[in-house]
């Protein structure tokens, strides 16, 4: 029977109830359920003669808090007791780790599976005065690969050649692409050149093995989607 005053942190991991040990908590649910203090307890592994790896842990936090530690250097970690050169260079680590992770995880290329999806990568061309007909290139899993500007300046989009359409799809190895223009006149009414564009591209997608996902037109006030109207 543990002591009613005596703290969780007073005494020896070990003598903890395994429910309430911060690895076995891992272990059991995963490292979401641990507090702060657990967690570190569970990177520093083991404590002092002194302190045990929960008190370090707590002592730790309670002096940087969990904001500043990622910027700790190896010296500023082995400057606290309980934390010599092995585990100030395991901590360390660890946060450069984390950062180079939230790096790379800031870097990888949207994906899009849906038209408001598209919308948010092309909301700028709504304030274009001059007509613009854009190809969003996608990979396997929706990711874009390219956003290429196809033509500018026509008076309708059924001037533009497939070819025109289906090279960029072809060089960046795409499995599939999304057709984007914009109303300068502000309609989200899609013309009936604008569906006739559509279905020849689509056909032509068909033909080339990459098939046209959708065909979205955008304004200032928003955005439509011929695939969800049923023109597509």
């Amino acid at each position: 029977m543990y002591n009613e005053t005596m703290s969780a942190a007073e005494l020896c991991v070990s003598d903890l109830p395994r429910g309430v040990r911060p690895r076995e908590k891992m272990m059991r649910g995963g490292p979401r359920g641990l507090s702060h203090v657990e967690l570190l307890a569970v990177i520093l592994g083991t404590g002092t003669r002194k302190e045990n790896v929960l008190k370090v842990a707590e002592r730790l936090i309670r002096r940087y808090s969990v904001g500043a530690m990622p910027s700790l250097s190896v010296k500023e970690w082995m400057a606290n007791p309980g934390v010599g050169d092995a585990r100030a260079c395991r901590l360390a680590a660890l946060f450069e780790l984390s950062r180079r992770v939230d790096k790379a995880a800031s870097r990888e290329a949207p994906r899009i599976s849906t038209p408001k999806e598209v919308y948010a990568q092309v909301r700028d061309l709504g304030a274009a005065k001059k007509e613009h007909l854009l190809g969003l290139y996608l990979d396997s899993q929706n990711h874009l690969l390219a956003r290429e500007t196809i033509s500018i300046g026509s008076l309708n989009t059924t001037r533009t050649h497939p070819r025109e359409i289906l090279h960029p799809a072809i060089t960046h190895l795409a499995l599939g692409f999304i057709l984007v223009h914009n109303h300068p006149s502000g309609t989200l009414v899609p013309s009936s050149d604008d569906v006739e564009f559509t279905r020849a591209i689509s056909r032509a997608g068909e033909l080339m093995g990459i098939p046209l996902y959708d065909h979205i037109i955008v304004t200032r006030e928003g955005f439509v989607s011929l695939k969800e109207k049923g023109m597509l």
